[in-house]
């Protein structure tokens, strides 16, 4: 099974790499989780089905509306029960491509935790997203012949997960790049921010194309229940993922930015942080709690490779221009600081500088007060640097990239 498994996963990314190549982004899948017999996460008085679905269609009505040559789909539009192979194989018979699943969290025997996370495909971290990744996956047991349809998968079988540990996604850096957009509108919403994660989850596993799967809040919280099933909080999620698929798409094909208006309203204030949740956002953020942007929990090998054992050479421009705001290029992150060379950084490396975040090295090329210069030359070092995307900072600090479009127009 496991060789079988491995030359699909090569045949997807090979597919997946040569098929979507200079190809502009018009054709998105929205995935609103659950539906029909499978109500999914249950609170007091929501179903997580329900409120999925409601903030599925305000995000595709958005798209269409701002972007009317984007094909939206829909998994589903009405309470329906869909299979989680048939939710990506929608995504593939359509040449999406850009996969958003949408779902709600909960947690059994406590009603404390909160917050939002969006997790991309990858190996579980820690339990606490293994047991997520668990909880939708456990999905396919409502389904007939599960076992044959993927491939022998059990939810309830740990060994099971060891197939995810052959998955190389194509476009993992894209869906790190949306995952922490995502994160970043639902901080400025005042939001619990608990990260980007990564975990197996079947309804990624087989989608040809950037995805992921993000959870807006938590049903077993009386206070998050409240605010998911009420249509403003349903419309500021909606906005939202908007938002940051609109940042994405001028990222992937260079398009104009439309950005939509959060509604004013006055968000309850969130529950008291637990030590649960200090403990989590401790483990996804270094114990920084007040980060402008989503982490990322990654193992993946170019970001630990090439770490030079000594003290690495100074980085060729490591002051940044703290006068205002500046728009730069981030091309790469790294636990520890590394050597500033050819070899590490390719044909830009002489203009890389970097600043530090979260605890973590975060390395940049290019510094422009104006976005649409930015833009010019972020689509300039892309074929060099294919996972990178544009960032803006303010005194040296990071801001949230919209804000800063909007400061520099003034």
């Amino acid at each position: 099974m496991l060789s079988i498994l491995l030359i699909f996963f090569l045949a997807v990314n090979i597919a997946d790499a040569q098929g979507t190549k200079g190809k502009g982004l018009d054709v998105v899948v929205i995935d609103p989780g659950h539906g029909g017999k499978d109500p999914g996460a249950l609170g007091k008085t929501a179903k997580e089905k329900d409120i999925v679905l409601a903030v599925a269609l305000k995000v595709g009505n958005l798209i269409k509306k701002n972007y009317p040559n984007v094909k939206v789909l829909y998994t589903r539009d009405k309470d329906v029960f869909v299979e989680l192979g048939e939710r990506a194989a929608v995504a593939n018979r359509n040449n999406a491509n850009l996969f958003i699943s949408i779902h709600v969290n909960s947690v059994d025997g406590s009603t404390s935790p909160h917050g939002t996370e969006t997790f991309v495909m990858g190996l579980h971290k820690n339990e606490a997203n293994l047991a997520v990744a668990k909880r939708e996956n456990s999905v396919i047991l409502q389904e007939d012949n599960y076992s044959s349809k993927y491939d022998g998968f059990d939810p309830n079988d740990p060994e099971s997960n060891i197939i995810f540990s052959l998955f190389q996604n194509a476009y993992s850096d894209q869906s790190l790049l949306l995952a922490a957009s995502i994160e970043e509108e639902f901080k400025s919403l005042k939001r619990f921010d608990r990260g980007v994660k990564q975990a197996g989850f079947l309804v990624l596993w087989k989608t040809a194309m950037p995805s992921v799967l993000t959870e807006l809040g938590f049903i077993s919280n009386p206070e998050e229940e409240q605010y998911l099933k009420s249509d403003a909080g349903q419309t500021e999620l909606a906005v939202s993922i908007y938002n940051a698929f609109a940042k994405y798409k001028s990222q992937y094909d260079n398009s104009v930015v439309y950005l939509e208006k959060v509604p004013v309203r006055q968000v309850p204030a969130q529950s008291q942080q637990t030590k649960e949740d200090e403990k989590t956002n401790a483990d996804n953020a270094g114990g920084n709690t007040d980060k402008p942007v989503a982490p990322v929990e990654t193992d993946r090998p170019d970001d630990k490779a090439n770490v030079s054992a000594d003290k690495p050479k100074e980085p060729v421009a490591i002051s940044e221009d703290k006068s205002g705001v500046l728009f730069k290029v981030q091309i790469r992150m790294s636990p520890k600081e590394l050597e500033v060379n050819e070899k590490n950084f390719g044909k830009y490396y002489d203009k890389v500088s970097y600043y530090i975040h979260d605890g973590s090295y975060k390395y940049t090329v290019g510094a422009e007060s104006d976005y649409n210069a930015i833009l010019k030359f972020f689509h300039e070092v892309k074929p060099t640097y294919p996972g990178c995307f544009i960032i803006a900072l303010k005194d040296g600090n990071r801001m949230d990239l919209s804000e800063a479009i909007k400061a520099t127009k003034k």
